[in-house]
């Protein structure tokens, strides 16, 4: 089975990134899970991934990418588009990754905390169990609030 190594780095944070090993059997839910664990996050929210599998800072090209969401955001509410995929059947290996591949990852759909991810390595052969393996591997940098702006409005009177 093979085991995947992705760097998750927040867009706009410096030197701030997670190492994640995760075997191919592992789907894009896990993959949420352990980095809205890695960041330290606590409130959960929607969040989607766009399989670009290459770099790119163009919104345009990541919309348009393949996505899997939520699976409380995969119907086609206003009649646009496609059924989108659901996170909680997709596996990591099913889409075809290859070493140096982005993808992007859109967690909070109002605050919008997009994530780069770089697959680092592809370890073929290297679990001999069928069972799902992911794990934070390296922590750099201390994670930003998930509300930043908290503090600011304490003393507000409203």
């Amino acid at each position: 089975m093979r085991l995947f190594q992705f760097r998750v780095s927040i867009v706009g944070v410096p030197k701030v990134y997670r190492i994640i090993d995760a075997s191919e059997n592992c789907t894009f839910e896990d993959l949420h899970e352990a980095i809205f664990s890695a960041f330290n996050r606590y409130d959960p929210h929607l969040y989607s991934f766009f399989i670009t599998k290459s770099d790119t800072k163009n919104f345009r090209t990541i919309w348009s990418a393949p996505e899997i969401t939520h699976p409380e955001n995969t119907e086609d509410f206003m009649g646009f588009g496609e059924k989108k995929m659901s996170v909680a059947k997709i596996k990591i290996g099913d889409v075809g990754l290859a070493e140096k591949d982005v993808f992007h990852y859109l967690f909070d759909f109002g605050d919008d905390w997009w994530h780069r991810i770089r697959v680092q390595s592809i370890r073929e052969g290297a679990l001999r169990t069928k069972h799902k393996l992911i794990k934070v591997v390296k922590s750099v940098g201390a994670s930003p609030p998930q509300y930043p702006d908290d503090d600011e409005y304490e003393d507000d009177e409203y």
